[in-house]
């Protein structure tokens, strides 16, 4: 058993203009630039908005999977409706078009991750999962309300399909709550204090609200990141997933392996051939 240790930490940036006016507005939580780093994440973002409406427009993603993390508020385009604590897993693959029709609730706020996907399921065809908080499994211990929506944490597994192996979980520690997050030691993970602050790891660095904490692949076995948390409680969110160790050319919306492949996917969308996610059935686990 290998003991994790937080190797780097970054804070999130304040909030700058989005692209939708002056009620959006945005942060990286995960830049991108430095795959080897960050690997299997591309990057994340942090969007909010401060007044309800339409929101963005339709537009296409390829080779690449979404991960969108309802923090607060609501949206809801022709594919459905996402509260808080929802998570949409969208697998783009060969190619998808959505966000149709988009409307965003006042004070909406969410993390979209951008996943690059294994070689052989770059160009799987598209799906998307719809992760209701209510439906997912949840790890309860003394002081500790573990909600899984990708992986396990112990006893309770996600039925969550994952082209890259990926944990995601939701962590709720009481004051002072200690608490053990086993992921495989292969993986790359890092950590988003959302509420209070909390010490991670072998050496109880410490991380307060919008910290992001890193820790990186160990070897093979399993590893536990441990978290106390500090007089006021904690929450936060754990992704952690195994490196693909792939070079990979991103533009816009896509992400491929090569520069003819993302010409591909540039003429796939312009003569129609992404399917849309409003015309897809969500694949809801247990729904």
């Amino acid at each position: 058993m290998f003991e994790r240790t937080i190797d780097r930490v970054t804070r999130i940036p304040p909030l700058g203009p989005g692209f939708d006016g002056e009620r959006h507005k945005a942060a990286l939580v995960v830049a991108p630039g430095d795959l080897p780093a960050t690997d299997p994440f591309f990057l994340m973002a942090d969007d909010n908005i401060t007044q309800g409406g339409a929101f963005g427009e339709a537009h296409p993603h390829a080779g690449l999977e979404t991960v969108t993390f309802m923090l607060n508020g609501t949206m809801e385009d022709t594919g459905g409706r996402l509260e808080e604590g929802d998570v949409e897993w969208m697998t783009s693959g060969s190619g998808i078009v959505h966000a149709e029709n988009t409307m965003v609730s006042t004070g909406m706020r969410l993390f979209q991750l951008w996943l690059i996907l294994p070689e052989a399921q770059r160009n799987m065809p598209p799906r998307v999962q719809v992760l209701r908080r209510a439906a997912m499994p949840v790890h309860a211990e003394p002081g500790v309300v573990a909600t899984v929506y990708s992986g396990k944490s112990g006893d309770a597994t996600a039925p969550t399909l994952n082209a890259v192996p990926v944990t995601l979980i939701d962590i709720r520690l009481a004051p002072g709550a200690v608490f053990a997050a086993h992921v495989p030691a292969s993986y790359n993970a890092f950590v988003v204090a959302l509420e209070g602050d909390l010490e991670a790891g072998a050496t109880a660095r410490k991380l307060a609200k919008g910290t992001v904490g890193w820790t990186g692949p160990m070897g093979d076995g399993d590893s536990a990141l441990h978290l106390r948390a500090g007089a006021d409680g904690a929450r936060l969110l754990l992704y952690a997933g195994q490196p693909q160790n792939i070079a990979v050319v991103a533009k816009g919306p896509f992400i491929a392996g090569s520069t003819e492949e993302l010409a591909g996917y540039y003429a796939a969308y312009r003569h129609g051939k992404f399917p849309h996610a409003g015309s897809m059935r969500p694949i809801a686990p247990y729904a």
